[in-house]
């Protein structure tokens, strides 16, 4: 029969089906998980929602880092697929084919797979995008559809596995075109295959110290490297050591494997008793390299991603009720918002609602400045002052604050503490000249002697208060402000006759805090709304957004009312957004670390084969095979887990220390990692199963 160039072809792909069809799967995922999340990316649905749209551009970074990923993921596989397939190719060029229609059945092969990966990821995003985004709509708690898909879509996850795919097939030239037919043919057996590097390895073990104790000291500045370090290169630091430590892993995960197995080696008995494993850790193992390392790395960037979305979630559902103890709040002062507390009672009465309790608590804004030893700083811009008595009829406490004492009460429980380490100076004047001091100080600051200095030359009352004199507590006595972490107010509460000096010369103003009994919410607040902007002279455009953070305090449009309900639905929509894209980036890193281990097993079974028949020739048992394999395997699939875990919970440890709730999230954390060690194992089981079927044991 003659051979032609089709015939060769046809028998080839249909002899290397299951290869190729893992090749296929592969790349295939790659291509439906860029479709999914870039339809995240171009939703102009959520684009154009006021709550999730402040997220978008973590949406973008992590859009960014898929496509990373993408690149180097498809990367990886097509160089693996290429020389794996070592033996099969020098064959060919053996019998006589020219490498140049080697490359011809390759790039037809390849067509074949863009063909098939292309077809089968883009019908697998769109089936998948309707569970992704009825699963995102749970989580935001919508009630209308989000579903919506771009046509920069198409083009974006086709596009970058294209391009990728096209790198690919030029190595792939390369390689048959430079390489021997005896070097093609070696390259399925040392496609992992690397020299011990001690001095190299050594220098990366102390390239991750380095980098774990620059992260350490820029994330806590706890260190004496960290308190010299500015606030401005912490964030690059930090970067900067999480980028180190993942490249230097690639030279410490060798070098352990050669250290322990020279350890080892000094114990004869134990040695030999794990003779095989021993002599695959000097022969074998560093083929396994290149997969242990990104197994591990998928693994760490698993933990985080999906460690930080889960944190924060978590974190906002434990604490928004602490930093909103109140169903409503309203502020008024300086002429904006004027309504006494038979009016707000009275306006609750005509909505149908009803209050189980009400307090009004009148304050004045100041501005905080701390003197820390000879260091003089702008400190907590969030500052009001209250008078002992009004603190004390609002909480229901009885705190006694003397003349020359002043106590801090934050409304967040991340401030605790017992002892303050600072003196105190408040000015005290209207807000807007309050706040323009203390840009202009921030931007060009001062000692604390010219600070006094020119604040004498002014009509500006101040307070001094001695740290000794100075004392703080967690009271959560305000609704918080903000949209994303909810910023706490700190309350400078002071003795009576104190406030009673500094009421003439500033505009007071007053929080009106109550909670409902029963009535329906939406209606009141819509109330209070149409109340207040007939109260301000304003017609319905006023308060259309939803923003709350702290702005001008002498324009009605910064002094929105609170209402706890719509403060929880936009931190939910804005957090529930950011743990599903972070979860869904770490699912996707969790689940490629599977397709790595799966596809090196598939494309290495032919290899395995030969290894068990070496075994059986000088007499190991079945069973003697049998549980050598199953320790390689282990090796292989717990190691990462073991590597990856340290430095994901790491990272994530020092990044929430001093954090409100710290050991909550981590435990939370932790319960993540044990369900990842348990998915772990039982793909472990599963794949060992199938990897003894296929090595015919």
């Amino acid at each position: 029969m003659n051979l032609t160039f089709r015939h060769i072809v046809n028998q080839n792909l249909k002899f290397n089906f299951k290869r190729f069809i893992s090749y296929l799967f592969v790349n295939g995922f790659v291509v439906a998980v860029l479709f999914m999340y870039g339809s995240l990316l171009y939703n102009k649905v959520l684009a154009e929602d006021t709550s999730t749209k402040i997220m978008m551009d973590y949406i973008g970074i992590c859009t960014y880092a898929i496509i990373l990923f993408s690149v180097v993921f498809v990367a990886y596989t097509g160089i693996y697929f290429v020389k794996s397939r070592g033996k099969e190719f020098s064959v060919y060029l053996t019998l006589g084919m020219t490498r140049r229609d080697l490359i011809r059945m390759i790039y037809v092969e390849s067509l074949v797979i863009v063909a098939g990966s292309a077809m089968s990821g883009i019908i697998g995003g769109l089936l998948l995008s309707k569970l992704f985004y009825l699963i995102l709509g749970r989580i935001l708690g919508l009630s209308t559809s989000i579903y919506f898909i771009s046509g920069k879509t198409y083009l974006l996850s086709l596009g970058v596995f294209g391009a990728v795919f096209l790198c690919n097939m030029l190595f792939t030239s390369v390689f048959i075109r430079r390489l021997s037919i005896v070097q093609i043919g070696k390259s399925g057996s040392t496609k992992g295959l690397a020299k011990p590097r001690p001095i190299i390895g050594f220098l990366s073990i102390l390239a991750t110290a380095a980098a774990m104790y620059t992260f350490d000291a820029a994330s806590t500045g706890d260190t004496v490297f960290g308190y010299i370090i500015g606030a401005e290169y912490r964030s690059p630091l930090i970067v900067g050591s999480i980028f180190t430590v993942f490249v230097a892993l690639y030279f410490v995960i060798p070098t352990c494997m050669d250290v322990v197995r020279v350890v080892m080696a000094r114990f004869p008995s134990l040695y030999n008793r794990n003779l095989l494993i021993m002599t695959n850790l000097k022969h074998r193992f560093f083929a396994y390299k290149v997969s242990l390392y990104i197994v591990s790395l998928l693994i760490c960037c698993a933990i985080m991603s999906m460690g930080f979305g889960l944190s924060f979630y978590s974190y906002t559902q434990k604490t928004i009720g602490q930093n909103l103890p109140y169903d409503f709040m309203i502020e008024s002062g300086g002429g904006i918002n004027k309504v006494s507390d038979a009016e707000v009672k009275q306006i609750v009465a005509k909505s149908g609602g009803e209050l189980s309790d009400y307090s009004s608590l009148p304050y004045i804004y100041d501005e905080n400045y701390r003197v820390y030893g000879t260091k003089f700083d702008h400190d907590y811009m969030d500052s009001i002052i209250i008078s002992e008595s009004n603190f004390n009829r609002h909480t229901g406490l009885s705190v006694d604050v003397k003349p020359d004492e002043l106590l801090l009460a934050y409304n967040q429980e991340s401030y605790t503490g017992t002892s303050v380490d600072y003196d105190t100076i408040m000015t005290i004047e209207p807000w807007r000249q309050g706040s323009e001091r203390a840009v202009a100080f921030d931007a060009n600051p001062v000692g604390k002697d010219a600070f006094l200095e020119k604040l004498s030359k002014s009509s500006v009352v101040k307070l001094e208060f001695q740290r000794e004199k100075t004392r703080r507590m967690v009271e959560h006595f305000i609704n918080s402000y903000g949209d994303v972490e909810f910023e706490g107010v700190m309350a400078n509460v002071v003795d009576d006759s104190v406030y009673a000096k500094l009421a003439p010369h500033v505009p007071e103003y007053t929080a009106h805090l109550f909670n409902l009994k029963q009535g329906d919410g939406e209606k009141v607040f819509a109330g209070i709304l149409a109340a207040l902007r007939a109260s301000n002279h304003a017609d319905s455009s006023l308060w259309v957004s939803t923003d709350t953070q702290f702005g001008n305090k002498d324009q009605a449009e910064a002094l929105r009312p609170i209402y706890k309900k719509e403060r929880y639905d936009i931190a939910f929509k804005i957090n529930g957004l950011l743990f599903f894209s972070l979860g869904f980036l770490g699912m996707l890193f969790l689940l490629s670390s599977s397709v790595v281990l799966y596809y090196k097993m598939v494309t290495d079974v032919e290899e395995e084969k030969e290894q068990i028949a070496l075994l059986k020739r000088i007499g190991l048992t079945v069973g003697e095979y049998k549980s050598y394999l199953q320790t390689h395997l282990a090796v292989v699939f717990f190691t990462p887990l073991v590597i990856g875990g340290i430095l994901g919970i790491y990272f994530l440890s020092f990044a929430w220390t001093g954090v409100n709730m710290m050991w909550f999230l981590l435990g939370r954390i932790g319960l993540m990692y044990g369900a990842f060690a348990l998915l772990d194992v039982l793909f472990y089981m599963a794949l060992r199963k199938k990897f003894f079927r296929s090595v015919r044991i």
